[in-house]
């Protein structure tokens, strides 16, 4: 599996921040899911994403065992207990973010969107198929675990795609977005995963 990054970076457009990153297994998209400031935390929101990103990439690796929306929940809970006594969690300007992710496991590409995004999937020999996530303020990862049941979820099985995208916005253009291609004659077996990182700049909608 081939994969291109491209992310804003947020010391440009501090009201578009997001967070992409990959493994050979897992694709995960996270974005800011208001322009608005953060309240009730000290950390604020680029700790945030990143925080969220990186652990939902760990359950989605190294949890097969657990369902794609359920390894969405434990990363909520997860990143609620970093931020510690000092952060407000239930303060309605809490960090929110709008997460798209995907893994692949055994012969599937398992996908999920939670707030503004997109996923894209492109088929062998035919159209591409678009998934968005639910909208308004419930559709977002905040504090509460709960919150991973609004999310889109689907399963395609991976001979039938050549490839996929996901983006942190279903319409504008997007802070994130990462552009998967994959390989089935790759050897050895397993996906293979090459990174491109593009800061600065938007993926062609």
């Amino acid at each position: 599996m081939h994969a291109e990054l491209v992310v804003v970076d947020p010391r440009n457009d501090s009201g578009e921040r997001a967070f992409a990153l990959t493994t050979p297994e897992a694709a995960v998209v996270v974005a800011a899911a208001s322009t608005a400031p953060v309240g009730g935390c000290g950390h604020g929101m680029d700790w945030f994403l990143r925080r969220l990103g990186v652990h939902l990439l760990a359950r989605l690796t190294d949890r097969p065992d657990r369902g794609i929306t359920e390894c969405l929940a434990d990363t909520i809970a997860e990143t609620a207990a970093l931020h510690g006594a000092r952060c407000d969690l239930a303060h309605d300007a809490t960090p929110a973010a709008s997460v798209v992710a995907c893994r692949v496991l055994m012969h599937d590409l398992q996908y999920l969107v939670l707030g503004p995004g997109v996923v894209h999937l492109h088929h062998a020999g035919g159209p591409t198929s678009r998934m968005t996530g639910p909208d308004g303020p419930p559709a977002a990862a905040r504090a509460r675990p709960s919150i991973a049941a609004y999310a889109g979820t689907g399963t395609a099985r991976l001979h039938t795609l050549t490839g996929a995208s996901l983006a942190t916005d279903a319409t504008a253009r997007p802070g994130a977005g990462v552009t998967l291609t994959f390989r089935p004659d790759a050897r050895p077996p397993g996906p293979i995963l090459d990174h491109r990182l593009g800061r600065g700049s938007h993926a062609t909608p």
